[in-house]
């Protein structure tokens, strides 16, 4: 069954310009450790380095909507949340540079991953059958710092940041059109996508395999926070209500974003 609110989407200029920022910063970093080639790598013996590496993995997003009116259901509670994921597979690229701090090593890190990772809890209202919702990452860029200690050939770390996402969030209605067939609301929906800033935390272990490569086994974690959409609910019958309290337009949802990330990178230290 085709979604109807796909074909009223709009694309929103923060998403492109945070896909634009995440690029540009990426390439900027590589453009940083290319010139630092001569220096050195960094390997299971901790020595300081630049490095390069690409990455894939499952991951999970985790979504809480709070419908913040209650305009939800025929029987709307202001405040009711509704809590869904999914999991897919997220990949992407990453640079960074090492540098020895006693017996350890202090790593900065970014990194770009892409993704389709989608959430979405199915109905919503289960005796109208009329609402729906949904959550999509595209995806996620991290400016990260961290410490690495060596164990033999194994190195173990743990580093945390700044993780910046584009998300699209929607909230659709439908209505009984002309032939009774349900039809978009487009004054009771929304589809918006938009840039978020979090936090991301992340461990993970490190071992050489051949010459100046290594495989990295890794977990991250990224919170970004809430925010809050709205539909208009300017025109026809409810307009102006927005569940049993009869509060003014428009109707708010909130939607708290989560996303957990296990991958296997593969890095190449530089300058060997």
């Amino acid at each position: 069954m085709n979604d109807p609110l796909k074909h009223a989407n709009r694309r929103f200029p923060s998403d492109a310009h945070g896909r634009h920022a995440l690029a540009s910063a990426l390439v900027s970093l590589l453009a940083v450790v290319g010139t630092a080639q001569a220096q050195g790598g960094t390997d299971g013996s901790g020595q300081s380095g630049s490095y390069v590496g690409a990455f894939a993995g499952p991951g999970s997003l985790d979504v809480r909507m709070t419908d913040i009116d209650g305009f939800t259901g025929s029987n709307g509670v202001p405040g009711q949340a509704f809590e869904y994921d999914d999991t897919g597979l997220a990949a992407g690229v990453v640079a960074g540079r090492s540098f020895r701090l006693g017996s350890a090593q202090l790593l900065f890190e970014a990194e770009g991953a892409f993704s389709g990772l989608s959430a979405a809890p199915g109905q919503l209202d289960p005796a109208g059958m009329d609402e729906t919702a949904a959550a999509e990452l595209h995806w996620v860029g991290t400016a990260r710092i961290g410490l690495r200690r060596s164990l033999g050939r194994v190195g173990v770390f743990a580093a945390g940041g700044v993780s910046v996402a584009g998300f699209s969030n929607s909230f659709t209605d439908l209505d009984p059109g002309p032939d009774d067939r349900g039809q978009l609301d487009p004054d009771d929906s929304f589809d918006e996508r938009s840039t978020r800033v979090g936090w991301v935390a992340g461990v993970g272990i490190e071992t050489p395999v051949a010459g100046a490569w290594s495989l990295r086994f890794e977990g991250l974690y990224n919170d970004f926070g809430e925010t809050v959409h709205q539909a208009e609910n300017r025109r026809d019958v409810n307009a102006g209500v927005c569940g049993p309290a009869g509060l003014p337009s428009p109707c708010r949802y909130g939607f708290d974003q989560r996303l957990a990330l296990l991958r296997l990178v593969l890095v190449r230290s530089l300058g060997r």
